[in-house]
């Protein structure tokens, strides 16, 4: 090809047709233009077919780990809402001297295991979406909404991070509170605990009734709810963002 332009230079020039030459040469130029145009397009296509395939495949990955985490993340909602629930009938009995008198030690003795045995501390899966941001492609990702969210992510993990590392603190103050004034011994005993450590029942066991009656004990629990219905919100509301990232992504993939 470049031989045959050279050769319809070379004859324009040995006839001295100078300006058939100059309009030979700009539509070469032209030509050259235009090849390099089509050139450039052609590799921006190939581009964006590239960057759309490494977008499915960072979107799938992310939707699989959000589906691993919204069971996760339910799993341990549903446990906080059964130690909420346990709060809320220990606190009940405390102003009432008959209830507390009326309930027998095993019962209170699972109300506390249950109620105070739980640190929370949802472990995410978050490598694709980690890789997603330290990459510098999650400019690449095409969907408004979508981005959003994603680029959210870290914050309202922190947030949620940061809650239970609270909640965990007064769980702490429940816990040295009973070592000081209650007796560990009689929940394991009446929580059968006891036969799972392999040590052997008292045959007469300390009450804890009267953590019931300590208005300290009741202030420290008090603070321990509060802090656990904060959790349990930002779980729910954690929960409809992920169930909304999920979608969206889905959409997403099948529009693809």
């Amino acid at each position: 090809m470049i031989k045959f332009f050279r050769k319809i230079r070379q004859k324009l020039l040995s006839e001295n047709k100078f300006s058939k030459y100059l309009i030979y040469a700009i539509g070469e130029i032209v030509l050259v233009v235009l090849g390099i145009l089509i050139a450039l397009q052609l590799n921006n296509l190939n581009e964006e077919k590239r960057t759309h395939i490494k977008q499915e495949n960072y979107l799938a990955l992310i939707k699989r780990e959000m589906t691993n985490n919204l069971k996760t993340l339910k799993a341990d909602h549903k446990t906080l809402t059964s130690v909420i629930e346990c709060d809320r009938t220990l606190l009940d009995l405390m102003p009432d001297n008959k209830k507390i008198d009326s309930i027998n030690e095993t019962d209170l003795s699972k109300l506390m295991s249950y109620a105070f045995s739980k640190a929370f501390a949802v472990d995410f899966e978050n490598g694709a979406l980690s890789e997603l941001i330290s990459s510098g492609s999650l400019k690449d990702i095409e969907n408004d909404s979508i981005r959003g969210l994603l680029s959210s992510w870290d914050g309202k993990i922190h947030g949620l991070k940061e809650q239970e590392k609270y909640v965990a603190a007064k769980l702490t103050r429940v816990h040295n509170f009973i070592e000081t004034n209650g007796n560990r011994r009689t929940v394991f005993d009446q929580t059968y605990a006891s036969n799972y450590f392999k040590i052997k029942n008292y045959s007469i066991s300390e009450s804890n009734k009267p953590l019931l009656k300590s208005r300290t004990f009741q202030n420290i629990l008090l603070v321990h709810l509060g802090t656990s219905i904060k959790l349990d919100k930002m779980y729910l509301n954690f929960e409809k963002d992920i169930i909304s990232l999920i979608s969206l992504i889905e959409e997403e993939l099948e529009n693809k």
